[in-house]
């Protein structure tokens, strides 16, 4: 009986987590035809379009850890043994064989989409929710050709068990008012990008502040906020990111996250003075404007999460005295609505208790804390009595302006207020030391509330006043009414005798009891003063 020799096949071919192999012709008629390896594991597991370079890239996988993105070009006799500096093993006797056959797997791929960024992310075939996996709604798996491809910039891959994680919770979280709120904060971040994206919802993102001295636990909570989502420790990837980083950085590491929560941690080392811009850019959810060498305009970066940022100071401490800053950092009615949103959602995936009346609470309490630091006019006001108590000795009483050289306006008791003068240059340069941006909104606001006087059609009082020499010099003022129950501090009595003793040095003193208290209790700007 004669033995038929297998048929001799020229073609590579893959086994599976072993590698590629292709057959030797055999050496004598009649003979077996000798098996060769002329790769490892090297597997095309997808292809896609690259929307920034418009050229078609590849993922390359070996069954098991490495996966690298390459241009397809790769597929090349000439650049496919770069691969080997990824650790793929590679005859190069065999490279052209090797080549054509991973042409040919790639070829029977259908082209994937590649999107850019994590959470909700909008495409041409529906919304897919991108974490660490990918989530498609059934308007995306009805529509789109082939699977999504998702670039992001994150650690997302889960560490340890959601049974530790819960573990944890439950031991050390539950039960902490604020440290559930911290869990909730992470939460916020994707519920807001969803309220967004169905239009229930106008803003893009919210800042919480954590403030509190040092070894108080601010970045240990953050650390706890962002777990929720990836890798809650300070790296390259991860959800935990320093201030100290240009604001080009700062707005790089945000780009394209329209869910994921990401901790900046400790202000003060922030390398710019003024945090007003980016503050404003981080909560409406896009980078500042820029240009290209040739003056064009780019398209800037876009974003719309939760940013938990820690410091032993108030966010706005660098930032300019603008209503906005307040109103977008925490801001009432709707971004309430969404941390209890967040928490009721917590409280379902976890399948335990989540004391939203608690929270409720808490917040109604921390809004009226809070409410007259988001006056402009309130703000204003503080600066103003400040200013006058310690500079008391610059303000002449009784109409005349008294030591020429150096005063800075006028000052009276009246009946029922307190009436202060203040020369207007003196006024505006008051307002810009404390990093007030516009003179004219200011003065508006304190006239809405009663606190300045002015001539019809004007903002400030002109009139002629007398020096010492009884000479009239004609000055412009800001006319400003104070509340009479500051007039012992600022040394104002109807008892003339009481006036000629005070002194610059009583201003100081009476200007530091005055306002002694003004960092104590609950933060202005983050969640509680305790974080």
């Amino acid at each position: 009986m004669t033995q038929t020799n297998p048929s001799f096949n020229p073609s590579p071919r893959y086994k599976s987590k072993k590698g590629w192999y292709k057959d030797k012709p055999p050496k004598e008629k009649g003979g077996m035809p000798t098996e060769v390896e002329i790769a490892g594991p090297i597997v095309i597991e997808n292809k896609f379009i690259d929307p920034k370079t418009n050229t078609e890239k590849v993922i390359i996988t070996d069954e098991d850890q490495k996966e690298i993105v390459e241009s397809s070009d790769i597929l090349t006799t000439q650049k496919l043994p770069s691969l080997m500096k990824y650790g793929f093993s590679i005859n190069e006797k065999y490279t052209k064989d090797l080549g054509y056959a991973l042409q040919q797997m790639r070829n029977q791929l259908p082209i994937s989409y590649l999107y850019e960024g994590v959470g909700i992310l909008e495409t041409p075939f529906g919304p897919i929710v991108s974490l660490s996996e990918i989530y498609t709604t059934k308007e995306f798996d009805n529509k789109s050709p082939s699977d999504a491809i998702c670039d992001n910039a994150y650690d997302l891959t889960p560490k340890g068990t959601f049974d530790n994680w819960f573990n944890m919770y439950l031991k050390e979280v539950k039960g902490s008012l604020l440290l559930e709120l911290a869990v909730v904060f992470g939460i916020s971040a994707l519920v807001t990008s969803f309220l967004k994206h169905k239009h229930e919802t106008e803003f893009a993102g919210i800042i919480f502040s954590f403030t509190g001295q040092s070894s108080t636990g601010k970045s240990t909570a953050a650390s706890l906020a962002v777990s929720v989502a990836g890798n809650p420790t300070k790296g390259n990837e991860t959800l935990f990111r320093n201030w100290n980083a240009t604001r080009n950085a700062l707005e790089g590491y945000l780009s394209n996250n329209f869910g994921i929560p990401i901790v900046f941690d400790e202000l003060s080392s922030a390398t710019f003075r003024d945090t007003t811009g980016l503050l404003y850019s981080i909560t409406e959810g896009q980078g500042r404007q820029r240009s290209n060498v040739h003056g064009e305009v780019k398209t800037p970066k876009n974003w719309g999460t939760s940013v938990i940022s820690t410091s032993e100071h108030s966010i706005f401490n660098d930032s300019a005295q603008n209503d906005g800053l307040r109103v977008r950092t925490i801001r009432m009615f709707k971004r309430y609505a969404v941390i209890t949103t967040s928490a009721k959602i917590l409280g379902r995936v976890l399948a335990t208790d989540i004391d939203i009346a608690k929270i409720r609470d808490y917040f109604i309490d921390y809004h009226g804390h809070t409410i007259s630091e988001r006056s402009l006019a309130d703000k204003a006001i503080d600066v103003i009595i400040q200013f006058v108590a310690q500079n008391r000795g610059k303000f002449s009483d009784e109409g005349a302006l008294k030591n020429m050289f150096e005063n800075y306006g006028l000052i009276s008791l009246k009946d029922d207020h307190i009436e202060v003068k203040i020369i207007a240059n003196v006024f505006k340069q008051m307002l810009n030391n404390h990093q007030f941006q516009d003179v004219n909104n200011v003065v508006n606001a304190l006239r809405d509330k009663g606190f300045i006087l002015a001539d019809r059609g004007r903002q400030t009082t002109k009139r002629s006043v007398k020096d010492n020499s009884g000479k009239k010099q004609s000055l412009v003022f800001y006319h400003l009414k104070l509340d009479v129950e500051f007039a012992s501090i600022l040394g104002l009595t109807k008892d003339k005798s009481l006036l000629q003793n005070w002194t610059p040095s009583n201003d100081n003193k009476a200007a530091k009891e005055l306002f002694k208290s003004a960092n104590e209790g609950i933060g202005p700007s983050g969640v509680h003063e305790d974080f």
